[in-house]
C-alpha cells in the first residue's frame, strides 16, 4: 500500500489554523468595543471624583489657615490693651486712676499678649496663611518699635486696630475661598456660619480697646475714637444677632456659653458707654480686663467650633467621593474582569482545545510521545481519549526501554513489570540493579551532604555559602541585577550557652535556624558560617540604585530580627535571643569575599548601635570604615609612639569636703589633629585587642603617676586612682596579670587603685562576673560606671562584685522630680548594701547641695575641675564640710570606699 506523505493534510490544517484565527479575532473584537466605551465613561467619572476631592481638601486647608489666622487676630487685639494702657501711662493722658495702674502688672501683660501673638503667628505659618502670616509679623515688629517712642495712645491703637481689621479680612477672604470650593449643602452652610461668627468675633474684638482709647485719649481725638467705638458696638449687635438667628444649634450654643456669665461684664460696659456714655470705673477695669479675656476665649472657642464644624462636613463630603471613587473603580475592575473571564471561558473550551488536539497529533505523527490531554466539547474529548490510548502503549515500551538504557531505575516505569514471562525476567534483573546503584547513590549524597551542611542546623556551611554567593554574583554580573547579603549575629547568645551549658546552646541554635528558614523569601539561602553567626543570600534584587535595593532589604531583615528575638523555652526556662543583622548589596565588579566583608561590617555597627538594629552597608559606612582603619593604624603607632597620656579629674569626698581620688582619663596627642578626646577613638580600638594594649598601658601609667605624686609629696600625694576598663579587656585572660604587674611595677597599695565599668559589660560578657571577683580578691576596688543607663537592676546590687556605684551625669543634670527621686533611691540603696555612691557630671552649686542632702558620697565634675594633665591637677576643697539635714539623728554617712589619706 502507498503511504500517506505528510503534503496531504497540510491544506486541511491551514485551514484549521485560519477558521481558529478568525474566531479569536471575532471574539475579542466583541469584547474590546464595549469594554473600550466602558473604560472611558469610568476614567471621565473617577476624574470628577478626583476633582472634587481636590477641591475638599483645598477648602479644609482655607479653613485651616482662617482659624490659625484668626487665633493671630485675637492674641493681636490682646497685646493692644495692654500696649494702649502703658503709651497712656508714658505721656499722663486719660484718667489718673488708668495712668496709675501698676506698670509691672502691664507690662507682664503685654510680654505674655505678645508672646502668645508670636506662637499663634508661627503657627500660621504652617498652612495656606503663610504670606499674611509673615506680612503681620513684619508689620508687628514695627508697631512694637513705635510702640516704644513718643506717641498718642489713640494713635497707637489705630494702628493695632488696622492691622487686625486686616487680619479679620484675611480670615474672611479665606473662608470665602473655602466656600468657593463647591461643597455641598452641609459644607456650604458650615462655611456661612464661619463667616458670621468671624465677622462678629472680630467686631467683639475690638469694642473693649475702642473704649478704652476712647477713655484714655484728650482732645479731639476722644470724639474719634468714641464714634468708632459706638460704629462697632452697634455693628457687633448686629452681627451677633446673625449668629443667633441663623447659624446652626452648635454654633448658637458655644456662641450663648462664650458671651454668658462673666463675660456680660463687658456687653453691659459696652452698652451703658455706647447709649449713655458712661465711661468705665478706673476701678474695675482689671475685671473688665479679665471678663472681656473669658468673652474672647469664648469667642475664639466659637470660632473653632464653627471651623470644626465646616472641616467636619467637608470630610464626610470627602468620605462620601471616596466612597463613590471606590465603588466606580470596583465596578471597572469587575468588569473588566468578567470581560476577561468571558473571554478566556469561550477560548478555553472552543478554540484551544482544538488547536492543542491538532498540535499533539502533528506531534505523534512526527515520532514523539506527548500527553493528550481531554477537553473541550464532547467530540473534541472522544477523539483526545482514542488518542491517549494509542499513545500510552506506545510510551511504556519506550520508557522502560529508555530508563535501563540510561541507568534511571527510580522511575516508576523501570520498576512496573511488563506483561509476559520475558516481562518477568526482565523485572527481577532491573530489581537488583536498581538496589545496588541507590545504595551507592545513597552513600555519595550523604558525604556531599555532611561537606556542604552545617552538622547542628543542616544549613547550608560556609564553604556551601562562599559557593553560593560566587554563583549568585556571577549570575548578578551576566543578567544585569544585584546580590544582597544579611550578616546576622545573634545577641545574648553567648551568655545562654554559658548559663545553660553547650546543650542549650545547641537546641537554641537549631530553633532560631528553623525560624530563619521560614522567616525568609522563597528563593533566598540561609546558611550558617558557625557560632552565633548566620547568612541569608539574596541571589536577585531588582533595583534601580544601590540605595532602592539596600532599602527594599531592610523589611526581610526585620522580620529575621522579629522572629529570632521572640522567646524560646529550653530546659523549663524562657530565654531570648537578640539578632543585630547587616545588609550589603553587590555592585559592579563585586567579590564574594568583599560583599561577606561589607556585611560583617554593617552587622558590627548594628550591634555597637544598641543590638536587634538592622544596617545597610552604604557609602556613608564605607567612608567610616576607611577612616576608622586609618584611626586604629595611627592609634596602634601612637601607642608605640608614646603619644597617648592620661589627664586627671579630682573626685572630692562629700563628707570631709576634701579631694581623695582622681579619675584617670585617656588622651591621644595625635600629630597633625591636636589632643583628641576618647570618644573619637576609644570604639575604634575597641574592635580588636588594641584596646587590651591601651588599657594596659593606662593602667601602668596611672599607677606610676601615682607614685610619682608620693615622690613629690603635697596634696596630690596618697591619692587614689580610677582606671576605665572595657568590656573586651575585662573578658581577656590577662586582665588580672596587667592589674597585678602595674601595681608591683608601681609598688602600690592595691586599694588605691580602682576599675571602673559599665552596666553593659556586666550583660554582655559571662566572664566579667569571674573576673570582677579576682580583681577585689587582689584588693582592687570594682565601681560601676554610668550607673542607671544600662540593664542592672538595684535589687543585683547585693549580688555583684562591686564597692562604687557612678551615677550617670545624666540622672544629676535632670531637672525631672524622678530623676531626682531616682538619685535619692541609689544612694539609699547602695549604703543599705555597703557601697559607695560618685556623682558624676556636677556642674552646678544646687546640684552640689541636692547631693549632700542625699548623702552621696563623693562627686566630680567642672564645678571642682576638668580633667587636665597630671602635674596641672588641682585637689579643691568644699568650704567646709557640710552636714546634710537630719544627719545628726540619721547617723554617718557610708564612707567612700576609696582610701581617705
Amino acid at each position: 500500500m502507498t503511504p500517506v506523505t505528510p503534503a496531504t493534510p497540510a491544506a486541511p490544517a491551514a485551514s484549521r489554523r485560519w477558521r481558529g484565527g478568525t474566531l479569536q479575532h471575532r471574539l475579542l473584537a466583541l469584547v474590546l468595543v464595549p469594554l473600550l466605551g466602558m473604560t472611558l465613561l469610568v476614567a471621565g467619572l473617577v476624574r470628577d471624583r478626583t476633582a472634587q476631592l481636590r477641591s475638599v481638601d483645598e477648602a479644609v486647608a482655607q479653613v485651616r489657615a482662617a482659624v490659625a489666622l484668626d487665633a493671630a487676630r485675637v492674641a493681636v487685639v490682646q497685646e493692644s490693651v495692654p500696649a494702649l494702657v502703658l503709651r497712656a501711662r508714658g505721656g499722663g493722658a486719660g484718667p489718673r486712676e488708668l495712668v496709675d495702674l501698676e506698670v509691672a502688672d502691664v507690662e507682664r501683660q503685654l510680654a505674655r499678649a505678645r508672646a502668645e501673638v508670636d506662637r499663634a503667628l508661627a503657627a500660621a505659618r504652617g498652612t495656606l496663611a503663610a504670606p499674611q502670616a509673615r506680612r503681620t509679623a513684619e508689620t508687628l515688629r514695627l508697631l512694637r518699635g513705635r510702640a516704644a517712642d513718643d506717641g498718642t495712645a489713640e494713635a497707637l491703637f489705630t494702628d493695632y486696630g488696622a492691622l487686625s481689621d486686616r487680619l479679620g479680612v484675611d480670615v474672611a477672604a479665606h473662608v470665602r475661598r473655602a466656600r468657593a470650593q463647591g461643597l455641598d449643602g452641609a459644607g456650604t452652610a458650615a462655611v456661612g456660619d464661619l463667616l458670621r461668627v468671624s465677622h462678629a468675633t472680630t467686631l467683639a474684638s475690638a469694642e473693649l480697646p475702642l473704649l478704652l482709647t476712647a477713655a484714655l485719649t484728650d482732645g479731639a481725638g476722644t470724639g474719634t475714637a468714641r464714634g468708632r467705638f459706638v460704629e462697632v458696638w452697634g455693628g457687633y449687635r448686629h452681627a451677633a444677632a446673625e449668629v443667633v438667628a441663623n447659624s446652626s444649634p452648635d454654633v448658637v450654643t458655644a456662641w450663648t456659653a462664650a458671651v454668658a456669665g462673666r463675660a456680660r461684664a463687658v456687653d453691659a460696659t459696652a452698652a451703658a458707654a455706647a447709649t449713655a456714655g458712661q465711661e468705665p470705673p478706673p476701678d474695675r477695669l482689671p475685671a473688665l480686663l479679665e471678663a472681656n479675656a473669658r468673652r474672647e476665649a469664648g469667642l475664639r472657642a466659637t470660632f473653632d467650633t464653627a471651623a470644626a464644624l465646616t472641616v467636619d462636613a467637608a470630610t464626610a463630603r470627602s468620605r462620601r467621593v471616596r466612597s463613590e471613587l471606590r465603588a466606580l473603580v470596583a465596578l471597572a475592575a469587575g468588569l473588566l474582569a468578567v470581560s476577561l473571564v468571558g473571554t478566556l471561558v469561550v477560548r478555553l473550551s472552543l478554540t484551544r482545545p482544538l488547536d492543542r488536539l491538532a498540535a499533539q497529533a502533528r506531534t505523534v505523527g512526527a515520532g514523539e510521545l506527548v500527553d493528550v490531554q481531554e477537553s473541550g466539547p464532547e467530540e473534541v474529548r472522544t477523539v483526545a481519549r482514542g488518542l491517549a490510548a494509542a499513545v500510552e502503549g506506545l510510551r511504556r515500551l519506550r520508557d522502560q526501554a529508555q530508563a535501563v538504557a540510561d541507568g534511571d531505575l527510580d522511575s516508576e516505569v523501570a520498576r512496573r513489570p511488563l506483561e509476559g514471562p520475558l516481562g518477568e525476567v526482565v523485572h527481577a534483573s532491573v530489581s537488583q540493579l536498581i538496589t545496588a546503584i541507590q545504595e551507592r547513590e545513597r552513600l555519595r549524597a550523604d558525604l556531599v551532604h555532611q561537606a556542604s551542611h552545617d552538622a547542628l542546623t543542616q544549613l547550608p556551611n560556609r564553604a556551601r555559602a562562599q559557593v553560593l554567593l560566587e554563583r549568585a554574583l556571577r549570575d548578578a554580573e551576566r543578567e544585569g541585577h544585584r546580590t544582597g547579603l544579611m550578616f546576622v549575629d545573634l545577641d545574648r547568645f553567648k551568655h545562654v550557652n554559658d548559663s545553660l551549658g553547650h546543650a542549650a546552646g545547641d537546641e537554641l541554635l537549631r530553633v532560631v535556624a528553623a525560624r530563619m528558614g521560614g522567616a525568609v523569601r522563597t528563593g533566598d539561602v540561609v546558611c550558617r558560617l558557625g557560632g552565633d553567626e548566620f547568612l541569608v543570600l539574596v541571589p536577585v534584587v531588582v533595583a534601580p540604585d544601590a540605595a532602592t535595593g539596600l532599602e527594599g532589604l531592610r523589611e526581610p531583615a526585620q522580620r529575621l530580627v522579629q522572629v529570632v528575638s521572640e522567646p524560646v523555652r529550653l530546659r523549663g526556662r524562657e530565654v531570648a535571643v537578640g539578632a543585630s543583622v547587616g545588609v550589603a548589596l553587590s555592585g559592579p565588579g563585586t567579590g564574594p569575599e568583599q560583599l561577606l566583608h561589607d556585611a560583617d561590617a554593617a552587622a558590627y555597627r548594628a550591634k555597637a548601635a544598641g543590638r536587634g538594629v538592622v544596617e545597610v552597608f552604604d557609602e556613608r559606612v564605607r567612608a567610616e570604615l576607611s577612616a576608622r582603619s586609618a584611626t586604629e593604624e595611627a592609634l596602634r603607632t601612637g601607642l608605640e609612639r608614646g603619644e597617648l597620656v592620661l589627664h586627671y579629674q579630682p573626685v572630692l569626698d562629700l563628707a570631709s569636703g576634701r579631694t581623695r581620688s582622681a579619675e584617670a582619663l585617656v588622651r591621644w596627642r595625635r600629630p597633625g589633629h591636636g589632643l583628641v578626646r576618647p570618644d573619637a577613638f576609644v570604639p575604634v580600638a575597641e574592635r580588636s585587642d588594641l584596646v587590651c594594649d591601651l588599657g594596659r598601658w593606662a593602667l601602668r601609667e596611672a599607677a606610676a603617676q601615682l607614685l610619682r605624686w608620693d615622690a613629690e609629696g603635697g596634696e596630690r600625694a596618697g591619692l587614689a586612682v580610677a582606671v576605665n576598663v572595657s568590656g573586651r579587656h575585662l573578658a581577656s585572660p590577662r586582665l588580672l596579670d596587667d592589674v597585678v604587674e602595674a601595681l608591683a611595677a608601681a609598688r602600690l597599695d592595691p586599694a588605691r587603685l580602682t576599675v571602673e565599668i559599665t552596666e553593659t559589660v556586666l550583660v554582655d560578657e559571662p566572664l566579667a562576673l569571674e573576673h570582677l571577683r579576682a580583681l577585689r580578691g587582689a584588693g582592687v576596688r570594682v565601681a560601676i560606671d554610668d550607673f542607671g543607663t544600662g540593664y542592672t537592676s538595684i535589687g543585683q546590687l547585693s549580688r555583684l562584685p562591686v564597692d562604687v556605684l557612678k551615677i550617670d551625669r545624666s540622672l544629676v543634670a535632670s531637672i525631672d522630680a524622678g530623676h531626682a527621686a531616682l538619685v535619692r533611691l541609689v544612694v539609699s540603696a547602695a549604703h543599705s548594701f555597703g557601697l559607695g555612691v560618685v556623682a558624676e557630671g556636677v556642674e552646678e552649686p544646687h546640684q552640689l547641695a541636692q547631693l549632700v542632702a542625699t548623702r552621696c558620697d563623693a562627686a566630680q565634675g567642672h564645678l571642682f575641675g576638668r580633667a587636665v594633665p597630671p602635674e596641672h591637677l588641682a585637689t579643691p576643697r568644699l568650704p567646709a564640710p557640710v552636714e546634710p539635714a537630719g544627719a545628726a539623728l540619721a547617723g554617718a554617712a557610708v564612707p567612700l570606699p576609696v582610701p581617705r589619706g
